[in-house]
């Protein structure tokens, strides 16, 4: 029988992260990390394959990282875990014994109950290059897609095939969002506009309030069917609106999983076996701001995660997972959108009474540069009762992810609105607002003051 002492079964971000964390750790140990595709994609990079990249291949994460870690891959299944005598089964029988088990299983699309979803042409997104090349050629041909969800992943999806659209002849691209705003789940109302106007620039026809109710053809799709009657044509149809936990292999092993949560796990990221580790979007998870069971899924999070993991596999004392933070950021045509921590409509949701402290400057100094954005613009959220940061939001040029990466930062640290007014930070003409008018700290400001 093959033997490993750690084993990783999933070869994404989740699994990636911990297998590298395990070779610095650990490197006496024998890693092994099992995943059942040939190739693995960046999972965030998947809408630019059908715009800037281009291709497939151009958005694939490179086996030899692993091997120049030192970790072991194996190209394969898991079928099974016997638990008792720790041992993985793999789809043609084989057997691979392990001492710790980290599970990043991750997630798959969730696909609605709807009449129609079976037939031809209607793609989710799934991590596998083969999938995502059938959708590429697939949306070559096509002269009518209809994007369903209105996240981040449809956002970006729609917008990238707009691009394709004016390389590959024209298409009429829909994007079907059932809420009144999309990107409305993570971020501000007004920043969520933006992202509306910029991809009804790049000829996107947004439909918010609007419903899916069935799809029709006879073995291709041909037409989206609404909830209000209406009907739209359709070559190709893409869902995206969410992703499930995969729990199948963790419940069939007799973990403690929820068909909503994931593998079910405690706070240093153990699931009920003390050996087996779980991780990533198949993993349970709670928010940081409230500690309430979370559905944020997101790679940043499936990084921290296997960091943990990879380092409480043997380690005394052990790390604790802080919770998720929710750290969003996506790009529309020309304008830049991001945000860390609850949005308005989410504090008032969970009861919690915010400050809210506003500033807009150029995104350079002075703001005649070339290329600036007059507008830049950042809101933050604090708790009335002490100050807590609990919101940023973030919408302008390319450095509106960094600011939100900043902004989480703060959140974890539990900095307040006395903290942020009073910030130092590193400026640039080039890179960021004038120094008077950094709109980190004039948020805060504005805040503390009630301006």
């Amino acid at each position: 029988m093959e033997t490993t002492e750690i084993a990783i079964i999933g070869g994404s971000a989740a699994g990636l992260s911990a297998a590298a964390a395990v070779a610095k750790r650990w490197p006496d140990k024998r890693t092994t990390v099992i995943r059942k595709v040939d190739k693995t994609v960046v999972p965030c990079g998947i809408p630019y394959i059908y715009g800037t990249l281009g291709a497939v291949d151009k958005n694939l994460i490179p086996d030899a990282f692993l091997s120049k870690i030192g970790v072991n891959l194996i190209h394969d299944e898991i079928g099974s875990i016997d638990r008792a005598e720790k041992v993985l089964v793999r789809s043609d029988g084989r057997q691979l014994q392990y001492d710790k088990l980290i599970l990043s299983t991750g997630s798959r699309p969730f696909v609605p109950p709807i009449d129609g979803v079976e037939l031809e042409n209607v793609f989710s997104i799934h991590k596998d290059p083969a999938y995502l090349q059938a959708l590429y050629d697939a949306l070559e041909l096509a002269r009518n897609v209809v994007v369903v969800g209105g996240g981040f992943i449809g956002v970006e999806m729609a917008e990238q095939i707009a691009s394709m659209s004016a390389e590959n002849g024209k298409k009429e691209i829909r994007l079907v969002e059932m809420l009144p705003h999309c990107l409305m789940m993570a971020c501000e109302e007004e920043f969520c506009l933006v992202a509306e106007q910029e991809l009804t620039r790049r000829g996107v026809q947004v439909m918010t309030n609007c419903q899916v109710k069935e799809l029709r053809g006879s073995d291709r799709v041909e037409e989206v069917v609404l909830a209000d009657g209406s009907v739209l044509p359709a070559d190709v149809v893409i869902i995206g609106i969410g992703a499930a936990p995969n729990i199948d292999l963790a419940a069939s092993a007799g973990l403690e999983v929820d068909a909503r949560r994931g593998v079910l796990v405690d706070e240093y990221l153990r699931s009920s076996d003390n050996d087996i580790y779980a991780v990533g979007d198949c993993a349970s998870k709670f928010s940081f701001l409230t500690g309430k069971p979370s559905g944020i899924r997101l790679a940043s999070v499936a990084a921290s995660e296997g960091v943990i993991a990879a380092g409480n596999l043997y380690g005394v004392p052990m790390r604790k997972t802080p919770g998720a933070v929710g750290a969003f950021a996506t790009k529309v045509g020309k304008r830049s959108i991001a945000a860390a921590g609850l949005t308005s409509h989410a504090a008032a949701q969970e009861g919690i009474d915010v400050v809210v402290g506003a500033a807009v400057a150029p995104n350079m100094h002075p703001g005649s540069l070339p290329g600036a954005i007059a507008d830049m613009k950042v809101k933050l959220l604090f708790r009335r009762d002490n100050g807590q940061l609990v919101g940023g939001h973030v919408c302008g040029g390319d450095s509106s992810a960094e600011l939100a990466n900043a902004l989480a930062v703060a959140i974890q640290a539990r900095q307040t609105v006395y903290d942020l007014s009073v910030m130092q930070f590193a400026t640039h003409p080039l890179l960021t607002a004038s120094p008077v008018q950094y709109q980190l700290m004039v948020a805060a400001e504005n805040a503390l003051i009630g301006a």
